[in-house]
């Protein structure tokens, strides 16, 4: 009976990352070879770096080096095994980093880039990437992103609206990959707010109201009808609760709520949450 014999798979080279005239390192991922320099992944990466200036093999699960170097026409150079990636991870994050190349961050490669960004300290990608989920198109990725690889600002701008909408939000299957910290953050935020909202209708719900057009109305019946589309939102609310204070309200005494609109617009509410210096909000942030 004959014996099968398997060979391992050959080492093919990247197409686009394999600067023949001028690398000097090479990179393997699975069967894939990447001839790199060490200038430019140094440049950019802090864990390169200090790879290079060790000059060692790596005890660190990320890479191996290995001791006998890769030997490339009469030049023989370091050859480094990176653990855990395949080529078209590691591809994107050399097209990012490289002048040569261009990728763009979108909402499919994101959580992709911070990883990789993450594992080998690229500052230039994190920063990138942060940027990126300052849109808030995706507001539940963008706040367990910031709460898993420490984004402050990209965790303070999100809070806001996942606050608004705390109890769809813990529905999601994601929620419990939270950080039990923020967890607690966010519900302990949330009581202070509830606290807040029940302090706001007992102290003013006797008061009357006045409208633009005239008409007046029992604060309480007010917000009886407002409560559903105003303050359950927390960032609403807040808006709305500053002004109330700031006019100095007292027990009995009527008061106007000119263009009462404002303070539940769409508009204003998208222009506001892009403007991080503003306090309108109710928010939480990252501790060191």
């Amino acid at each position: 009976m004959n014996s099968l014999t398997f060979s391992p798979e050959p080492i093919i080279r990247h197409q686009l990352h394999y600067y023949e005239k001028d690398g000097d390192v090479f990179l393997k991922v699975e069967n894939t070879s990447f001839l790199l320099h060490k200038s430019i992944l140094s440049l950019s990466s802090e864990f390169f770096k200090d790879l290079f200036e060790l000059s060692k093999p790596s005890t660190n699960d990320n890479v191996k080096i290995i001791e006998s170097a890769q030997q490339f026409s009469d030049k023989s150079f370091p050859s480094i095994e990176v653990n855990g990636e395949t080529p078209e991870s590691l591809e994107r994050m050399l097209s990012f980093i490289y002048p040569n190349t261009f990728v763009e961050i979108t909402w499919d490669n994101v959580e992709d880039f911070i990883r990789i960004s993450d594992k080998f300290l690229i500052s230039k990608i994190t920063k990138s990437c942060s940027v990126f989920l300052l849109q808030q198109e995706n507001i539940f990725l963008s706040f367990t992103l910031a709460d898993k690889y420490f984004l402050p600002t990209v965790f303070k701008e999100s809070s806001k609206l996942v606050l608004d909408d705390l109890q769809k939000y813990r529905s999601d299957p994601t929620y419990n990959e939270l950080s039990e910290r923020t967890k607690l953050k966010l519900m302990d935020t949330w009581f202070d707010y509830t606290c807040t909202l029940h302090r706001f209708f007992k102290t003013y719900s006797v008061i009357g109201i006045r409208k633009d057009n005239g008409d007046s109305i029992v604060f309480r019946e007010f917000l009886h009808s407002k409560s559903s589309d105003l303050f359950l939102k927390p960032s609403e609310f807040s808006d709305f609760y500053k002004e109330c204070k700031r006019r100095q309200l007292t027990r009995g005494t009527p008061f106007i709520i000119p263009k009462f609109e404002e303070f539940v617009d769409v508009k204003k509410y998208e222009q506001l949450k892009l403007q991080p210096s503003k306090n309108e909000y109710i928010f939480i942030e990252l501790e060191n």
